[in-house]
């Protein structure tokens, strides 16, 4: 805190832990200014559902980044508050951390200090009694109404909590919080929060830097900031020397990943970024001022669920000859129609991805006239079984190197494919993406407090 003018320092050096290893240089020119608190966003639905469903970790650099942020906020006594575990959240990826950091203090002999930890898993029996009680579960998204069935389909359902896990958790003295599934707001604005700083604007800082460098610009991936709030403001900070916050990728940064560039939603009330003002603090800083928090007159928790689809496997084939390019759909069609012949319409799905086409945005691909030399096609079959996965898409891929098509006056030189259909991770979908009112905010995240170190 700065005796002159209350403050409170929270840095970040990642928006998705795990993922990569954040930067050295600037995390350690960060933590030796002493934050009153590091913090870490260690997961996001962004990979999408198969990693809440399987109980899956995305990253392969947990334990790396872990072990640099527990041995250095101990070193200099900061606490550390790490939210949506195991990137989906699940009482899986939190046991997980809890063990990985328990193990780490260990290895480096850090002094016994509180951890605590919250869950965020709802038992799908929870919502059939809700459902049961005549209460309607509101789909986002277009999604419909929640059902008991599709409750019961999903293999692991989580609610998204608020600060308020958080907040018991600090009073109950941890010195190290592992949160389940949380807002991207909520790990940064709680700490705030407690110590008595608007919620507006601490809410506003958990926006800003819930994705740590992606504020900055130009853009660096996993380079650490600092946000300082204040009763009147919030300043956001690069540590890398290559970096700044200016007023431009500070109010892009508000506008990241939202169907309104004003308003974000959270657990207990809405974030208004209609009015806010960004202008320069220095050279590497952006000052904000003018967010408001709305209170939900009923909180609403927002679940998150993931059910089954099949087994996949993966193809690739590679396409060179500019007749087939030109006919890639009529080659598409073939290959489905050969699928149908062979499998029938029933039990099983295939996904053709064209990659210098428009495999990355489908049909909301705006280029329409762009003409390739190559094209790559990604071939992902899924079944019910792992041997029927294996074998619908194999003969997808190869079924491409037969295709006939307009016009082909050869039988060889169309398609140039992969010698072997590969395993991929099992197919998943969203299914519960809804809210469901509540009385306390706090209750569906049972919290927990023990010790760790020596």
């Amino acid at each position: 805190m700065d005796a002159r003018r209350r403050t409170m320092r929270v840095m970040i050096s990642t928006g998705h832990l795990g993922t990569a290893p954040s930067g050295q240089e600037s995390f350690f020119r960060g933590i030796e200014t002493m934050p009153d608190v590091l913090v870490a966003d260690g997961g996001s639905s962004d990979p999408g559902p198969v990693y809440l469903g399987e109980n899956l970790m995305l990253g392969q650099f947990h334990r790396e980044e872990l072990e640099l942020f527990l041995t250095a906020s101990r070193a200099r006594g900061i606490p550390l508050i790490i939210g949506s575990a195991g990137d989906s959240g699940s009482n899986h990826g939190v046991d997980e951390t809890v063990r990985m950091l328990r193990e780490i203090a260990e290895q480096h002999r850090i002094p016994r200090f509180r951890i605590g930890w919250f869950y965020s898993e709802v038992p799908a029996g929870w919502i059939e009694t809700r459902l049961a009680g005549g209460e309607r579960i509101e789909g986002l998204g277009g999604f419909p109404d929640l059902t008991a069935e599709e409750a019961r389909a999903a293999s692991r359902i989580v609610a998204v909590a608020g600060v308020d896990p958080f907040l018991r958790l600090m009073e109950m003295g941890a010195e190290v919080i592992v949160g389940g599934r949380c807002g991207d707001v909520a790990f940064t604005a709680a700490p705030c929060i407690r110590a008595g700083f608007p919620e507006a604007l601490a809410y506003h800082m958990g926006k800003m830097i819930e994705c740590a460098s992606l504020v900055a610009e130009p853009f660096m991936g996993k380079e650490t900031v600092i946000g300082t709030i204040s009763e009147d403001d919030i300043v956001i900070t690069a540590c890398h020397t290559g970096q700044r916050v200016t007023v431009a990728s500070a109010a892009g940064h508000s506008m990241y990943e939202r169907a309104s560039p004003f308003y974000e939603h959270a657990l207990g009330g809405t974030l208004d970024m209609s009015e806010c003002r960004y202008e320069p603090a220095d050279e590497r800083s952006c000052r904000i001022t003018g967010a408001r928090w709305l209170p939900d007159a009923s909180p609403k928790v927002k679940l998150e669920g993931a059910r089954k689809v099949g087994e996949r496997y993966m193809g690739i084939v590679a396409v060179r000859d500019p007749h087939v390019i030109r006919n890639i759909d009529a080659a598409i069609a073939w290959c489905r129609e050969a699928v149908r012949s062979r499998f029938g319409n029933a039990g099983h799905e295939l996904h053709f991805h064209v990659f210098g086409r428009n495999g990355v945005l489908k049909e909301l691909e705006p280029v329409r006239s762009a003409a390739p030399h190559e094209l790559c096609i990604v071939v992902e079959g899924l079944a019910e079984t792992d041997a029927g996965a294996l074998k619908l898409t194999d003969f997808a891929v190869r079924m491409f190197f037969l295709a006939r098509i307009p016009g082909a006056k050869g039988s060889s030189g169309l398609a140039a494919t992969t010698k072997e259909t590969m395993r991929s991770s099992p197919g998943y979908v969203w299914n519960v993406n809804h809210v469901v009112a509540v009385d306390d905010p706090a209750a569906l995240f049972p919290v927990h407090m023990d010790e760790a170190g020596v």
